[in-house]
């Protein structure tokens, strides 16, 4: 009886607890076994270990970069000249009185204009990210010529698009292309970045930017940067998400108790 009593003990614990306290979900464990990747892993596989351009896997393939103008690739090659400047300004100012005048009308601005506006958007977020990588580290790009730039930065956002990061438009693949500035645009075919990939890759990740947190994890753990690239502390709080997925630093995490 008394076997028989704990047996039912132990059959009934797990209900009891479910029915008590309050479970907490946890997330997978994406730390078994541990890819912890020190700057020793991180140089493995590339021309050199800084953040440069010519450090990148991609930089030693020069069929993309080779690429001549074409349809695909002509805002590579669009420059924002003072003519399209002026023309760009004049769009947005009829557009601007237009939508005033009727805000009902679908059809404030022209289908060839409003092609025009999102051409100039486009080279002009290209050109800002460019001049941001080239200040963020300096010496980036150094003899890259300007299209093979616009070109990488391109096949970052379209990494970005892969894995979900498309609003706001452009502004939500910056964090990819600081990624991919860091890693490598292929990083998601290389073992070594397996738990960034899986990470970025959660569900709802996108719309909690969790590859600006892998950013800063990168930053952390393999630079040993303690203020990540906003110019905030890098601590046990602001790492807290890419903590409870990716591998424990091996060095001290800041704390904010």
């Amino acid at each position: 009886m008394k076997y028989i009593m704990l047996l039912l003990i132990i059959l009934i614990a797990p209900l009891l607890n479910a029915c008590g306290d309050k479970v907490v979900a946890k997330p997978a464990d994406y730390r078994k076994p541990v890819y912890y990747v020190d700057k020793a892993k991180f140089a493995k596989g590339r021309p050199c270990a800084e953040v440069l351009f010519k450090c990148l896997p991609e930089s030693q393939d020069k069929g993309w970069q080779n690429e001549k103008q074409n349809e695909e690739n002509a805002i590579d090659f669009f420059e924002l000249t003072p003519e399209v400047t002026a023309r760009y300004k004049k769009v947005v100012k009829d557009w601007s009185k237009k939508y005033e005048e009727n805000s009902m009308d679908p059809y404030v601005i022209s289908t060839k204009d409003k092609a025009f506006f999102d051409e100039v958007e486009h080279k002009q977020f290209l050109k800002e990210m460019e001049e941001s990588l080239g200040k963020e580290f300096p010496g980036f790009w150094r003899d890259v010529p300007k299209p093979v730039r616009y070109r990488w930065l391109r096949r970052a956002m379209s990494k970005g698009d892969k894995y979900g990061y498309k609003l706001p438009e452009y502004r939500g693949k910056i964090s990819m292309i600081e990624l991919c500035a860091r890693i490598g645009l292929d990083f998601d075919l290389d073992p070594k970045w397996e738990n960034i990939t899986k990470f970025i890759a959660l569900p709802k990740s996108s719309r909690r930017n969790y590859v600006g947190s892998a950013v800063d994890y990168v930053g952390f753990t393999i630079f040993e940067k303690d203020i990540n690239r906003n110019g905030h502390n890098l601590t046990d709080w602001s790492l807290q998400t890419a903590l409870r997925y990716l591998p424990y630093p091996k060095r001290p995490v800041p704390s904010l108790k």
